[in-house]
């Protein structure tokens, strides 16, 4: 979910190291639905080969793609007959443009991105969601706190290119010219915001108030929810063509997902140890990784994950997004949005209505 370029830093090294932290682990939390959810009802047929793809990631690898991680680890996906590539990502990777153009059969986007995308023609369809909240803030120091769009006038805030989308909508629904705020596009790198370089830097919440706190700067944090977006986080995208001709893939995919962040959700800690010990960079900061998972519970397991079950997705968010981009402009009032195009709660509910029931 981050973004290229970004300007350099003063930080001093220490810091760098544990705010670089920041940009591997806002994803889990899927306990708190006492789900029997541990058997698919179909697995791989013995005596035929594995599918194999390339899930381009956000970021690097951590916390944050544990459920992913977790299915490799414990098997889930090849009990699904699937061989699974979770292939790093960084600042410069245009994850969307990676699967449009077939280099990667799924990654993640978020409801602004599947809009934009959608306007600018890519063959993109969401078929899933992590996090039934989105996870993103705009973080400033809490002795000069940013609370609401007007706060944000006459300051620069550091935000990746993905974000843009989200809140280009926001400061024109609130009447306000967009060039009152300056953007600048940024990676994971806190400390432009920790050392005076940004006003404002967006992030997760999850992920930058543990490792801004534990270097001793004190955020304040304004959730993008709070204002009224509606989103979620870690939208999972493929082709639309990939929906069309391989659902059965995605369908098992997804349920091999469900059951990778249900295992999260029930055992942070040793899902945290399972992402450091084997497939996080080195140096990754273990009790920051274990915080994270622990506080990624609420955004995975809330709202409709309640009562349908986890990785649900509803078009009708999507909907209201559309709605929103009209009244501010940033989707034109005679753009055609054919909804059934850009999300599909078909995959979703077949992965679940394949697993367990919840328990009474």
């Amino acid at each position: 979910m981050q973004s290229p370029s970004q300007p350099g830093s003063g930080a001093r090294p220490g810091r760098r190291t544990a705010l670089a932290a920041l940009g591997a682990a806002p994803l889990l939390g899927l306990g708190l639905l006492s789900r029997q959810v541990l058997a698919p009802v179909a697995h791989n047929p013995q005596g035929k080969g594995l599918m194999k793809f390339d899930h381009q990631l956000g970021w690097v690898k951590g916390i944050q793609f544990g459920g992913y991680l977790a299915a490799l680890d414990r098997g889930y996906l090849e009990e699904e007959g699937l061989d699974v590539n979770f292939v790093a990502g960084g600042p410069g990777t245009d994850y969307r443009t990676l699967v449009s153009s077939g280099r990667a059969m799924v990654s993640e986007s978020n409801v602004a991105g599947m809009i934009d995308g959608y306007q600018r023609g890519q063959p993109l369809v969401a078929f899933a969601a992590v996090m039934q909240r989105d996870p993103g803030a705009i973080m400033s120091p809490a002795r000069t706190p940013i609370r609401s769009v007007h706060d944000m006038v006459g300051k620069t805030l550091g935000v990746p290119n993905s974000v843009r989308a989200q809140l280009l909508p926001l400061i024109r629904h609130a009447g306000i010219d967009p060039d009152s705020i300056r953007l600048v596009p940024v990676g994971s790198d806190p400390s432009l915001l920790a050392s005076g370089q940004v006003d404002g830097y967006y992030s997760w919440s999850t992920t930058a108030v543990p490792a801004l706190r534990k270097i001793g700067f004190d955020p304040f944090w304004l959730p993008i929810s709070d204002l009224g977006v509606p989103g979620y986080g870690q939208v999972l995208i493929a082709r639309r063509d990939t929906l069309a001709h391989d659902r059965d893939m995605l369908v098992r995919y997804t349920r091999a997902l469900i059951r990778g962040w249900d295992w999260v959700a029930h055992n942070p800690q040793e899902a945290a140890e399972m992402v450091v010990r084997k497939y996080a960079p080195p140096g990754t900061d273990l009790s920051e990784q274990i915080i994270q998972a622990e506080m990624m519970r609420e955004f995975i397991t809330s709202g409709d994950a309640k009562t349908h079950g986890l990785l649900w997705i509803d078009p009708g968010v999507f909907e209201r997004a559309v709605a929103m981009g009209r009244e501010s402009g940033s989707v034109p009032a005679d753009a055609r949005i054919d909804m059934s195009r850009m999300v599909t709660q078909d995959v979703v509910r077949a992965a679940q209505a394949s697993l367990a029931k919840p328990a009474a």
